[in-house]
C-alpha cells in the first residue's frame, strides 16, 4: 500500500463524520488534507430555551504523506504551528479563551511515512506533549495528538494522547 492509497482510505473513513478538505496551508506549510469535526451536547427542561448545560467538542486533523524518511524537525515544525497558529486561531479564534461552552479540542497530526522515520523522530513522536487548559479547565482544554503510519516497517506510532487512536487503527485492519 502506498501513502496516497492509505491517505485515500483514511479520508473515506473520515468523510462520514468530518468536513474534509484536500489541501490545507498553515503559515506556508502545506498539508495533504485537513478534516474538522464538532459536536454539541446539551441538557434542557421541556423546551430548548430552558437549557441546563451545553458542551461543545472539536477536532482538527492534519494529514501529511511523507515520501522521504521523517525526521524530528517535522515535529518541531508542527509544534511551532500549534503555538503560533493552530491553537490561538483555530481553538480560541484569536480570543484569550475559547467560547463559553467549549469542552475540548483535539489537534491531530496524522503522518504517513513511506520511507519510515528516523529513531530520533520515533522517540519525539512517543514523547510529544502539548496540552493547554483554559481557566482551570472551566473553559475546557486543548490537546495535540500525533499518529504516524510507518509504511516501510509496517508499524504505527503515536504519542500518549493518541493511545486510543493507535489501538483503534490496529483493531480496524486499515493498517
Amino acid at each position: 500500500m502506498t501513502g496516497g492509497e492509505l491517505l485515500q482510505t483514511l479520508l473515506e473513513s473520515f468523510r462520514a463524520s468530518y468536513d474534509v478538505e484536500r489541501t490545507c496551508d498553515i503559515n506556508g506549510d502545506i498539508y495533504d488534507a485537513y478534516a474538522s469535526f464538532n459536536a454539541a451536547s446539551a441538557k434542557y427542561v421541556l423546551v430548548k430555551r430552558a437549557e441546563l448545560w451545553r458542551a461543545e467538542c472539536f477536532e482538527h486533523v492534519f494529514f501529511r504523506v511523507e515520501k522521504k524518511m521523517m525526521e524530528a524537525d517535522t515535529l518541531d515544525r508542527f509544534r511551532e504551528q500549534l503555538i503560533t497558529y493552530i491553537e490561538p486561531q483555530m481553538v480560541r479564534h484569536g480570543e484569550k479563551y475559547p467560547p463559553k461552552d467549549h469542552m475540548y479540542t483535539y489537534m491531530t497530526l496524522i503522518s504517513i511515512c513511506e520511507d519510515g522515520l528516523s529513531e530520533e523522530a520515533a522517540k519525539k513522536v512517543r514523547s510529544f506533549h502539548y496540552e493547554r487548559n483554559y481557566k482551570l479547565t472551566i473553559r475546557g482544554y486543548s490537546e495535540a495528538r500525533i499518529l504516524v503510519f510507518d509504511l516501510k516497517n509496517r508499524r504505527l506510532l503515536g504519542n500518549r494522547a493518541a493511545r486510543e487512536l493507535v489501538k483503534g487503527y490496529k483493531k480496524s485492519g486499515i493498517f
